[in-house]
């Protein structure tokens, strides 16, 4: 039975791509924009890889920024840049970042746990002041107990290392066993859960794909917001939902109700704001059952 639920921060309480596509226009305006989601999801790898350095003290924190930015360009045709064009990037992607609002479906989410007296909890990798400042920003004190965030830096233990979950489990009072995670990296997140013996759900919104071989560890996969509200609100709508997570049955026919609601509450803004059926069916990739049942419903 899940009992308690904790989120990742960045990319998962809010849209992380936005002020980093902009900071790109911004600074580097002959970067080719085709490249910005697979050049977003290397900036993250550039980061996951370079905060630990930060934290045995190899290197500052404004060499780490100005690096991941380096590499990322690089590997995506640009020219190598120099400290100061990097630092420049920094400062406006910092304001751009100032700018950051949770997205509805995820303060429905949100509203709906504190609606239903579920604890919960965030798991955030990277500097302090910088996390807190975004928890801060996005309004999350509204949801969570301040003795319920724990930022990686501050502990000296960092997802996916089980110890920063053991830290946040005993924190937190909660049960591994009857915690559900949430978060997009799967390295971090999902292998951070799953080292630390909690259940995991992947945010899997960028469209990431495992390497060859890899065998998932996650309960649950979802790969929208929407998805996220509709499977959270069935999961603590059951008067008793042990069943689907004990089992690790990702077929569930209730779970998977809750998802499918999510999606067809989106396709239903979508249409809303004049996009045709086609476009809809495409963006949230609906299956052929579903975009049957939409175009039932929105028969002209």
């Amino acid at each position: 039975m899940i009992t308690s639920i904790v989120f990742d921060v960045d990319d998962t309480i809010y849209d992380q791509q936005a002020p980093y596509r902009v900071a790109v226009e911004k600074c580097f305006p002959d970067f080719d924009m085709s490249c910005i989601n697979q050049a977003y999801i290397r900036f993250r790898h550039y980061s996951d890889i370079g905060f630990p350095r930060v934290m045995a003290g190899e290197w500052t924190t404004e060499y780490f920024r100005f690096w991941r930015c380096k590499e990322t360009l690089l590997e995506f045709g640009y020219h190598e840049i120099d400290q100061e064009s990097g630092s420049h990037f920094q400062e406006v992607y910092e304001k751009e970042l100032e700018n950051i609002t949770m997205l509805d479906e995820m303060r429905m989410t949100l509203d709906f746990l504190k609606s239903k007296n579920v604890p919960m909890g965030v798991i955030t990798n990277g500097p302090t002041e910088h996390q807190l400042k975004k928890v801060k920003k996005l309004g999350l004190y509204d949801y969570v107990d301040p003795k319920r965030v724990i930022v990686s830096q501050a502990t000296g233990f960092q997802k996916p290392e089980k110890e920063i979950f053991n830290l946040a489990a005993q924190q937190f009072d909660m049960n591994p066993a009857t915690t559900l995670y949430v978060g997009d990296s799967y390295d971090n997140d999902i292998m951070g859960a799953f080292n630390g013996g909690w259940h995991s759900m992947w945010f899997n919104h960028r469209g990431r794909k495992l390497k060859s071989g890899t065998k998932p560890v996650y309960d649950l996969e979802i790969d929208n917001f929407e998805q996220l509200y509709g499977a959270v609100k069935v999961l603590f709508d059951l008067p008793d939902n042990k069943f689907i997570f004990d089992v690790n049955d990702k077929k569930n026919p209730v779970l998977e109700l809750g998802i499918n609601n999510g999606l067809m509450m989106a396709a239903e803004r979508l249409l809303e704001s004049n996009i045709s059926i086609d476009k809809v069916v495409i963006l949230l990739r609906l299956t052929p059952q579903q975009e049957k049942i939409l175009r039932m419903k929105y028969a002209r």
